[in-house]
């Protein structure tokens, strides 16, 4: 995973509860990360595409496309954002996505989302990092 620090966003939580094989609940969530000091600001009841497609598979493009949606959002002191509410879900009939662990996170590249070309781009591509900081590969 090559990614300028610039564009780095993170997606972290607390718990990952899953509701169902394709959906799950990110409880304690919140974005941090250099892509905040210049993001504009983050809108309640929204949501992202997060494409997984670059850790999984070099052949099948959105592949393995997460819908990533929250509720309120709180810019906090500490220059993170809070999430409330926030679930991902993925299409569960195409592929079998592993599930999130409670001390994985998610990046994000934002380098293809400043203004001028994020209605290019429809989706985030974004890489799952566990709990050593070490980047699953999924294509085993």
């Amino acid at each position: 995973m090559k990614l300028g620090e610039k564009y780095r966003l993170e997606i972290h939580w607390d718990k990952v509860v899953y509701e169902k094989e394709d959906l799950c609940d990110l409880k304690g969530c919140c974005f941090s990360g250099p892509a905040l000091a210049f993001a504009q600001q983050i809108q309640p009841n929204d949501y992202i595409n997060l494409d997984f497609c670059g850790q999984y598979s070099i052949i099948t493009n959105n592949a393995y496309v997460a819908k990533f949606f929250w509720g309120e959002v709180i810019y906090n002191e500490d220059r993170t954002i809070t999430l409330k509410d926030a679930t991902m879900s993925h299409d569960s009939d195409f592929h079998k996505v592993p599930k999130l662990e409670n001390s994985d996170y998610i990046v994000i590249d934002t380098k293809d989302h400043e203004a001028d070309v994020h209605h290019l781009n429809l989706v985030y591509k974004s890489y799952v990092i566990n709990t050593h900081n070490d980047l699953y590969i999924f294509r085993k």
